[in-house]
């Protein structure tokens, strides 16, 4: 029984001193990939949601063809969303301030927006959402793709 009990603390003390270097190379695979810097927001409450699409299905609204979504903290009205480990293609990126923390973006009955939000390329939304195409942007897969956002309020 006491060398099943010293092996179970053995592989315990193995798995914590690989854990470093795990942490440290997912780290370097989340390097590379897309980072959007957001401004503009009008308070820090709340959080900061960003989705990555891989392509123009179900853009913006059908959230089943998202290929990544991430939260991110609002502080000093600026937040930022880090998707690593994304393969070359073209993909576009929305974004909202979940003001009220409830995890949705909010409207009203007719679908007028009461949360900011924003698009890859600023995109704006006239009488509907900007098109796949007017957001789209590439990655070639390497490095860091890096763009800025500003926040739109209604």
């Amino acid at each position: 029984m006491r060398i099943r009990i010293r092996l179970v603390a053995f592989a315990l003390m193995l798995v914590a001193a690989a854990l470093p270097a795990a942490v440290r190379a997912g780290d370097a695979v989340k390097a590379d990939g897309i980072k959007v810097e957001v401004t503009g927001f009008r308070n820090d409450k709340g959080q900061l949601g960003c989705s990555l699409w891989p392509g123009p299905a179900g853009f913006p609204r059908d959230d089943s063809h998202i290929l990544r979504h991430i939260w991110a903290k609002i502080q000093g009205n600026r937040g930022e969303c880090v998707f690593g480990g994304v393969p070359a293609g073209d993909y576009a990126v929305t974004l909202f301030h979940d003001e009220n923390g409830n995890g949705k973006f909010d409207s009203n009955f007719i679908g007028y927006p009461l949360e900011g939000y924003g698009f890859s390329n600023n995109a704006k939304a006239q009488f509907k959402a900007p098109s796949f195409d007017e957001t789209k942007f590439h990655y070639n897969g390497t490095g860091t793709k890096q763009m800025s956002v500003q926040i739109i309020y209604r």
